[in-house]
């Protein structure tokens, strides 16, 4: 269960909207910096620019759900929804942005995705986590380890939209593999700076769900990067947050480019 995997003393035990729809914590953070309009957003795997063009719909006092333009603002579980919000808070603060955060209707093809536009006061970005993703993992003994490095690859791309990194990673790129890697190192980063002793098999098993998650459609200008590649870099990560654990997350974004050679 996703709890197990949660330090708890550092957060109240709110629900996962009520944390995401209190004030913004003024710090100097990534957010600040204001995101880059030209960024349309990012999904977890190639295949959902369709996710991402139904959902961009500038501005708004609430997160759309794709399909049905109805939010969907919990996964039907309370007690995970209020595990899982509590892994969200801890990501925020790590990260230093704050997007607002809800599920979507992934029927069919299951994705997660990061967009630039705010649909929640006082956030910034937002991130959508598909329901038959959620479910899919659910399902499965570790699918916890997965679904945190979800959540944490697609608060990367918040950090990304919110500096320079998203332009950085994509400037003279023909595909997306740059942007998605570095979300993917940022990813596993998170998770090997949390103060948590993971199991071998809880490892392993998200190192394979991320190999699972590559592709080979090389010259696809929507190529995330092969599995051999996405699961290097989750990896990089996580032994440079392991070796090095006072690094916060701006230093953390050089090393990715560094380990990216950009």
């Amino acid at each position: 269960m996703l709890n197990k995997l949660i330090k708890r003393r550092s957060f109240t035990q709110a629900g996962l909207f009520t944390f995401l729809l209190q004030p913004v914590i003024t710090y100097h953070s990534f957010a600040a910096q204001g995101a880059n309009n030209k960024v349309s957003g990012c999904c977890l795997m190639s295949g959902g620019d369709k996710y991402i063009s139904r959902s961009r719909l500038g501005p708004s006092s609430q997160i759309t759900n794709p399909k049905s333009n109805q939010a969907i603002e919990n996964s039907g579980d309370p007690h995970f929804d209020e595990s899982l919000g509590i892994v969200l808070a801890d990501i925020s603060r790590l990260f230093e942005v704050r997007p607002g955060f809800a599920y979507f209707d992934d029927t069919g093809s299951p994705n997660a995705l990061a967009l630039p536009d705010s649909h929640l006061a006082n956030s910034h970005g937002t991130v959508l986590f598909g329901k038959q993703m959620l479910a899919m993992n659910k399902q499965h003994p570790y699918g916890d380890m997965f679904i945190m490095g979800i959540c944490a690859h697609e608060f990367a791309h918040i950090v990304q939209f919110f500096s320079g990194y998203h332009d950085r990673l994509s400037n003279n790129q023909s595909t997306k593999k740059f942007v998605e890697l570095h979300a993917d190192f940022l990813s596993g980063y998170y998770i090997g700076k949390r103060n948590i002793s993971y199991s071998n098999a809880e490892l392993y098993s998200l190192g394979e769900s991320w190999e699972s998650i590559g592709d080979s459609s090389y010259t696809d200008p929507d190529h995330h990067g092969t599995a051999e590649e996405r699961l290097e870099a989750i990896e990089q990560g996580y032994r440079l947050a392991k070796k090095q654990p006072s690094l916060n997350i701006k230093v953390a974004c050089e090393n990715g480019m560094k380990y990216l050679k950009i």
